[in-house]
């Protein structure tokens, strides 16, 4: 059973913790590790009014009772929003919180009121598929000219035409790359290596995983989790393997990096478990990535930047949550922070919207007639006015129609929306609810779509990054995390110059990235340093 928590924090941020309540009767599927059994609460079900209660002492234990905990490999999960229709609105988060929020004001309205803190973006930037997709010409010309080798690894009796199938997947995204299955890695080619998860080799003395790479371009798939039928999977090998080749030669390559028209230096850090990686990218898109731990015989300038990680009892309440830093060349440095906060979509506006279009009725043809010739009246839509001067004459004036057969008689979505807006501007029945257009996006939307910036304080500035606007879908899975960016020690805020790096899909398929794409660039060779050590 998929079960919400809905609690506030002291930092006044409401979390919205999805959970997963488990019958007894599933207790051999799950593992019980840090916290037995008989530790977990026990809940039973009244499906009289739908509700979860503790269980008397003398019911526990029963086959029926649930525990908040999943069965193994599974875990709560609950979408954070969808507007396609009233119904499932309501089974998301931001729909619990709408009744939960609406039966507050119900019971409590004269005593308490509940409302979110709202900010005024300054800055929007708002990307097309089409613009976004461009790197793929890139991937497909590096594929073209390095050809593929594809190495087996798990020799099972399978294997071999499982990675036919994987030559085939990426022959069908690129029909004229050469791809070639291997015994050995290839230092001219890209590299995609068939492997066994992590798990697979935990009793063993030798793990692929660990082996050094250092002087080739490799993907790992794995047994486990590649599927070959996902040609978003297959592409994503691909892009992989770009990237790692561009950490190769020390040049960014899957975009062009002078599109930015940055005249100067910038430079990127994270820390990973006490080391201190640092990545300089110059004008031409060439970079250097340093990896440095503190030493207490040789101070260098990198020391500085490394404070504000706050890994020192000194700092670590000033730069606590920080996950990154970027400096510009005239010096000026803005960190990169985690907060509780996320972005929220007008979830009041769109729930009144959809219950009121959820709302059954019926109304006499002759209303629908009036309602029709009113709206003729009131636009000068040309196509708008040809369709009514049809449909009209066919209208039964003596019948009933719900809301699907009034939207049911047009064919042209101009119309549809004239009708929609009139019939609801005159007489507050909404027949359908149009929301992801342009208009009603930034209307109800602006926060969870695209990217949005804006400035807290002279030296605080908050940023989130939502879904691609254009074209989305009526579904938001997760919420947008709202970050904090922190000039420090007199340093301007710089980051509203670094926020295009966002803007590509490469790092998330089909999405945006939520920190600038050299931060991609960083873990990959983090994980690529870690293999050589």
């Amino acid at each position: 059973m998929q079960c919400l928590e809905v609690k506030i924090g002291d930092d006044m941020c409401v979390k919205l913790v999805a959970h997963r309540l488990t019958s007894l009767a599933l207790k051999k599927q799950m593992k019980f590790e840090k916290r037995k059994l008989q530790d977990f609460p026990q809940y039973e079900f009244s499906y009289n009014n739908n509700t979860l209660k503790r269980v008397a002492n003398e019911n526990k234990d029963r086959r029926e009772n649930f525990i908040i905990k999943p069965v193994d490999g599974e875990r709560g999960s609950i979408t954070f929003f969808d507007f396609t229709d009233y119904e499932t609105f309501s089974c998301t988060k931001m729909g619990v919180l709408y009744d939960i929020l609406n039966a507050l004001h119900d019971e409590f309205g004269k005593y308490i009121r509940v409302k979110f803190k709202q900010y005024s973006i300054d800055e929007v930037l708002e990307y097309k598929r089409a613009s976004l997709e461009l790197y793929k010409d890139i991937v497909k010309k590096e594929v073209l000219n390095s050809g593929i080798n594809i190495v087996d690894v798990v020799h099972s009796e399978t294997s071999e035409d499982y990675l036919q199938d994987v030559a085939d997947g990426i022959n069908k995204i690129i029909p004229e790359a050469k791809c070639s299955v291997g015994k050995r890695l290839s230092k001219k080619k890209l590299n995609v290596r068939y492997i066994h998860d992590k798990s697979f080799y935990s009793d063993s003395e030798v793990d692929p995983h660990q082996e050094s790479m250092e002087d080739y371009v490799v993907q790992h798939i794995t047994v486990e989790n590649f599927k070959h039928q996902s040609s978003a999977a297959v592409y994503n090998i691909l892009k992989e393997l770009v990237i790692k080749k561009d950490i190769a030669t020390g040049k960014i390559t899957l975009v062009d990096w002078s599109q930015y028209g940055y005249k100067a230096d910038w430079l990127f850090g994270v820390v990973v478990d006490g080391t201190y990686y640092f990545m300089t990218i110059h004008p031409d898109g060439s970079f250097k990535i340093e990896a440095l731990k503190r030493n207490l015989f040789t101070m260098t300038e990198y020391d500085k930047y490394m404070d504000y990680f706050g890994l020192n009892e000194e700092n670590k309440n000033d730069y606590r949550g920080v996950i990154g830093l970027v400096k510009d060349a005239e010096g000026n440095i803005n960190l990169i922070k985690d907060t509780n906060m996320y972005s929220m979509p007008d979830y009041t506006a769109m729930g009144d919207v959809l219950k009121n279009v959820a709302s059954e009725g019926r109304f006499p043809g002759k209303d629908v007639v009036t309602w029709l010739r009113l709206v003729m009246d009131t636009t000068d839509k040309i196509k708008v006015h040809a369709e009514l001067d049809i449909v009209i004459p066919h209208i039964d004036v003596n019948a009933e129609y719900t809301k699907a057969n009034v939207m049911g008689l047009f064919k042209g979505i101009t119309t549809k929306k004239e009708v929609v807006r009139y019939v609801f501007e005159n007489t507050g029945i909404m027949l359908y609810a149009y929301l992801r257009g342009e208009e009603e996006r930034r209307e109800y939307l602006s926060g969870n779509i695209d990217i949005n910036y804006f400035d807290y304080d002279d030296t605080h500035a908050k940023y989130s990054v939502g879904e691609i606007g254009n074209g989305m879908k009526y579904t938001i899975e997760r919420a947008s995390v709202v970050r904090e960016i922190q000039a420090v020690e007199g340093s301007k805020l710089i980051f509203k110059k670094v926020l295009p790096l966002m803007g590509v899909e490469f790092v998330r398929y089909g999405m945006l990235t939520v920190v600038p794409f050299p931060f991609k660039y960083l873990r990959e060779y983090i994980v690529k340093e870690d293999l050589c050590d």
